[in-house]
This record gives structure tokens, sequence and C-alpha cells, in this order.
């Protein structure tokens, strides 16, 4: 029902809209967005911000429509006619206001695009200023997740991926926001958080082991046949044969004295 005015803002705006490009099995990956658990979590801190506001402004604008409308000499004509547009401007502000806040989760939601590959995992977040983070699996430290009382009755979580710095932020900010970026990748409003921690644990397992797993197992295979091989020459044989000899007679000679 409201998605005609989400891609009409996005178009306005200049969002991007569909999936990034990135490495690995196209088979493996996985792209989504938060699910209503989430856009119903947010939507309760904007009713609970707008408890007081809404109506207050719609008194604001009742005492303005008052104002115009009131009876009066040309005198108190003039002056009711201000305070009535002010009333009412001021009401409307705030409704407007409230309206926009709406607008602005919406979109968020829309644009909270989560892409999981057997490589990496990209973030994309935000309205006014958009940010793409990749996290490469290979950096991973740990994976947790947070959930507050709020978010456990609306069934979500926030998974929270931390790195060695291996991460790239793709948003035109200043460096030292871009380390931190880089440092601790937020995935907001998971339904299944366990179930998604299990699955970034596994594929940075994968891709730690497959990075380092091969090459230690050829050098361990190589170092006992070059071990092997350098023993067995004659050339080492004799030489060692001399060394014993000459031991030997040292000995001997020591014990002589």
């Amino acid at each position: 029902m409201t998605r005609w005015w989400i891609e009409l803002a996005r178009g306005w705006l200049k969002l991007p809209a569909g999936d990034p490009v990135l490495p690995g099995d196209p088979q493996r990956r996985i792209s989504w967005n938060p699910g209503q658990g989430y856009l119903r979590y947010a939507l309760v801190g904007l009713a609970a911000s707008s408890v007081v506001s809404v109506p207050f402004a719609l008194l604001l604008i009742a005492a303005g429509v008052t104002s115009l409308v009131a009876p009066a000499g040309d005198a108190g004509r003039s002056a009711g006619a201000v305070t009535g547009f002010v009333l009412t401007g001021g009401g409307g502000a705030i409704l407007l206001s409230t309206a926009l806040r709406y607008a602005v989760i919406r979109l968020e939601l829309d644009m909270l695009r989560y892409t999981l590959t057997d490589q990496a995992l990209r973030l994309r977040r935000g309205v006014v200023e958009v940010e793409e983070v990749t996290l490469s699996y290979v950096n991973v430290q740990n994976v947790r997740f947070v959930q507050g009382p709020l978010q456990r009755y609306f069934g979500i979580a926030d998974l929270l991926v931390e790195t060695a710095g291996g991460g790239a932020s793709m948003a035109a900010q200043p460096h030292a926001q871009q380390q931190v970026a880089s440092h601790r990748g937020l995935i907001k409003g998971v339904s299944e958080p366990e179930k998604l921690r299990d699955l970034i644990l596994d594929r940075v397992r994968e891709a730690k082991g497959s990075g380092l797993g091969d090459s230690h197992e050829d050098h361990e295979d190589e170092r006992p046949a070059a071990a092997e091989t350098s023993l067995a020459s004659p050339e080492a044989l004799a030489l060692l044969r001399a060394i014993r000899d000459e031991l030997a007679a040292a000995r001997r000679a020591a014990d002589a004295s």
C-alpha cells in the first residue's frame, strides 16, 4: 500500500537500490531487510514521543481556528487573525514533523539491507547519509547479539560483528569514524539472532580454515621428507661418523690423563 511513495522518495533522494556486488558463490548469497518486528519496534518509539506532541498540536490548531473565526472589532479581528495563524501554523508544523519522522523510519527500514556471502558480509544503512560497510570473514573476531526487553517482546535483536580491522567503510566521512565502523558491524532488527550468529560463525570458521589449513599441512608434510632425505645421504652419514670418532678419541684421551 505504501510502496509507491517509498519508491518515489528513493528516486528523489537517489538512494541505491538492489543488492551490492560481492565476490563469492551466488548460490550461497543471502540478502534481507529487517522484518515487520523491527518496524513495530521503531514505531513504538515514535508513538511514545507523539503521545504528548500530537494532542498538543491538535489543541494549537483548534485554538488557532477559534481565533480566526471568532467575531471581534477591527482591532480584535487583526490580532485574532495573527494569533490564529501562529497557533495553526505551530500545530501544523508539529504534525508535519511527526509525519516526516514516520517517513524516515519507513525509508530506513527499506535502506537497511544486509548481504551475506561465503566470503564477506555487506551492511548498508542510512537515509540522509548512506553508508556501506564490508566485513571480511577472515577478520571477524566475535559475533554476539544484544536484546533489550522491548526488542524481546517484538522478537528481534541487534547482532554485533566485531572484527580485527579488516572492514572497509564506503561512506564519505572522517577517517576516525571509518575506523570505528570497520571494527564493528551492527545488524539491526534480526528476527532469529541465534541462527544468524551461528551461520556467520560457521562461515568465519570455513573462511579461516580454507585460508590457513592447506599451506600448514603442506609444510608439515614437506619437513619430515626433507629431513629424511638430508640425513640419508652418504655425505651426511660420513660426516656424522667422523664426528663420532673424534668425540670418542677425545674422551679416551681425557680418561687416560
